[in-house]
């Protein structure tokens, strides 16, 4: 097969008429496949071309064969028959040519967010600066390299040469891993993907009977997921040999987009659309809270993230007592959001936060929050009782610790047309008790006590029948709730 590709392209460069085709940009036609996308948001059609240029026209000459978009949506291609690099903008114009002292023979690319990788379909990788234009590292093993995608998962690359097994390496060059893709037979191009659930190595492949095809292979399943693509079909003109392979969303920041080189007569750079691209909101700050609290009392805990997009963001508190606030929002991207818990129980508890936009895409848990709980006071208003002018009753506390500024309140609802209110603030210890009294009463009639004792934490109230006979007060025991 190898042999067969070579001749193949040795055919290009000497039958080859250079056609006048530019770069075009595609609207999304949303007709070209419908199957979803696994591992992403909702999408509208994987498989729209969104844009496609000629590189022969643009890089002047044929023999282009790897391929790379950076962060900055700047396209390369490879001209190994050259050593030569080429940059694109967006609209396929070639911005800039150049080599790499060192450096020869490049088939794909990778690309790290700083610096890029490419071999010579042998047991070396250049690590290489396009800014510069200078060799940064050599990596060499007992590996071939003409495919390369680069892991930011684990900072490792994955290499393969035709029908090789994919081998994953590290930057000294030793290999980690060795995957075996099975029906592939002419693999030129990689791109690496982790944007979801599952982790996933794309391959661009020169298949036995078949134009460059694009699969998708599921690295924690170790199966080909399904989801494939004959890029040869959109390009009908060209030889259809599978080059140089990039996943990104720099091209449109909207979406998730798989590009790259289709080399033929003449070489084509191109780019899909694959799904909603979406990135999650930052992990939000640590829950900003009190250190301390009693069991019953309710306190607030506030927390922020900034969202990538801007997106609004809902946030989702964990109380660390088997309960949540489930999502709370949405706020705009960086604004505080809040939410308050009371604990049932004493102990420490690790309040957390995560946030989510309003894409559905989640943030990792935040740091704790550690807030102390001990046992709160608890009040107990006891039975009231009557007499001459004034009625009386004990407030308990059977907490674990001291009710401070007990707001107390006794009412009289009829009856009474002296004292009906008596009001006071009082601290009661822990396991104590307190006798309050009302003020003087006199009246006459059938009458209703109501007395109520609170703290912010809680509050009690009981209420019994009476008469007032002038100056006496009588209550009825049995009358309290």
């Amino acid at each position: 097969m190898k042999k067969k590709i070579i001749s193949i392209f040795v055919s290009m460069l000497l039958f080859v008429t250079v056609a006048s085709v530019t770069g075009t940009e595609i609207v999304d036609k949303n007709e070209v496949n419908t199957e979803a996308y696994p591992n992403q948001m909702p999408n509208d059609a994987p498989w729209d071309l969104l844009f496609s240029f000629d590189l022969e026209v643009a890089s002047g000459a044929l023999g282009n064969a790897g391929s790379e978009m950076d962060d900055d949506g700047n396209f390369y291609s490879t001209r190994w028959a050259a050593n030569l690099i080429h940059q694109y903008d967006t609209s396929g114009t070639m911005t800039k040519e150049f080599s790499i002292a060192g450096a020869s023979g490049l088939r794909d690319l990778a690309y790290d967010g700083t610096n890029f990788y490419g071999g010579a379909a042998a047991g070396t990788i250049w690590e290489m600066d396009f800014d510069s234009e200078t060799l940064v590292s050599t990596i060499t093993g007992s590996f071939q390299s003409r495919a390369i995608a680069y892991n930011d998962d684990s900072d490792t690359l994955f290499c393969s040469n035709w029908a090789d097994p994919v081998w994953e390496i590290d930057m000294t060059g030793a290999i980690v891993n060795t995957i075996n893709l099975g029906t592939t037979t002419s693999t030129y191009g990689f791109a690496y993907e982790n944007v979801g659930t599952d982790p996933y190595l794309w391959v661009f492949d020169q298949t036995v009977g078949a134009t460059g095809t694009i699969y998708q292979w599921d690295l924690n399943a170790g199966a080909y997921t399904g989801f494939t693509y004959n890029v040869g079909n959109d390009f009908p003109t060209t030889a259809g040999i599978a080059g140089g392979l990039f996943f990104t969303n720099a091209y449109d920041p909207s979406l998730w987009t798989i590009g790259g080189l289709l080399q033929g007569t003449p070489d084509m750079m191109f780019v899909y659309e694959l799904g909603f691209s979406n990135a999650p909101p930052n992990t939000p700050s640590t829950p900003s809270g009190p250190d301390d609290g009693i069991t019953g009392a309710e306190y607030t805990f506030t927390t922020s993230a900034d969202d990538p997009e801007l997106d609004q963001v809902y946030y989702w508190f964990d109380w660390d007592d088997g309960t949540n606030s489930g999502w709370v929002g949405p706020y705009n991207s960086g604004e505080t959001g809040s939410a308050s818990h009371a604990w049932d129980d004493a102990g420490d508890y690790e309040v957390t936060v995560k946030a989510k936009d309003t894409n559905n895409g989640e943030s990792d848990w935040s740091d704790p929050h550690i807030i102390t709980i001990v046992a709160g006071p608890i009040l107990d208003v006891g039975i009231i009782t009557g007499g001459l002018f004034k009625v009386s009753v004990k407030l308990k506390n059977t907490g674990a610790t001291t009710a401070t500024g007990v707001q107390w309140s006794i009412n009289l609802e009829g009856g009474a047309f002296i004292g009906k209110e008596t009001t006071g603030t009082d601290d009661i210890p822990a396991g104590g008790e307190i006798t309050v009294t009302s003020g003087l009463i006199i009246g006459f009639g059938a009458t209703t006590v109501t007395v109520t004792a609170e703290i912010p934490e809680m509050s009690d109230t009981r209420t019994q029948d009476g008469f007032v006979l002038l100056f006496f007060i009588k209550v009825n025991p049995g009358g309290g709730i």
